[in-house]
């Protein structure tokens, strides 16, 4: 007698009964837009005694799908112009409250990249020193195991200032 794998069998039985628990299939590039952005170059004060300042995007998310979303994680990939790969990323795991009610919008999400530039020229003289490059924030965004780009942001020549919080901690 030959014995069957029970494993088929298993996998059926957690797709139809843990999938609806994810929620409903969502098609996250239609249903997620990036809006209300504010972006620029963080002025992340002094480093090694030189002006430090890093890409920095601001954001909501829209959802226009009839159906509440929840555990979705973003990835924010900074690419400078004319390089072949991306300059940084920031991985995102929730989102304010973590659920963007139907035909809501999300808590403002800001995601700064972990890398800059550095000046001892003053910070205003960033956008026409010979060595700056404009940076494009590429967004994505994760539920379930897939992937999808859901907008790209070109940031714009602005010196966000640097803000202190309650904590003291910017």
């Amino acid at each position: 007698m030959v014995e069957r794998p029970f494993f088929p069998a298993a996998a059926a039985f957690i797709v139809f009964t843990l999938g609806p628990a994810c929620g409903p299939g969502v098609d996250l590039r239609q249903a997620l837009k990036v809006t209300d952005v504010i972006s620029g170059y963080y002025d992340d004060g002094l480093k090694d005694g030189k002006n430090y300042l890093v890409p920095s995007v601001t954001f909501r998310l829209e959802n226009s799908s009839p159906s509440s979303l929840t555990g979705l994680e973003l990835t924010v990939a900074y690419w400078r112009d004319g390089e072949d790969g991306e300059w940084d990323s920031t991985l995102v795991r929730s989102i304010g409250n973590d659920t963007i009610k139907a035909g809501g919008k999300s808590d403002p999400v800001t995601v700064r990249c972990q890398v800059g530039y550095t000046l001892e020229e003053p910070r205003a003289d960033l956008f026409a020193h010979s060595l700056f490059k404009d940076v494009t924030a590429k967004i994505f965004a994760r539920r379930a195991g897939t992937i999808v780009p859901i907008g790209e942001v070109r940031l714009e020549h602005q010196i966000l200032p640097h803000v202190k919080s309650a904590s003291g901690r910017p």
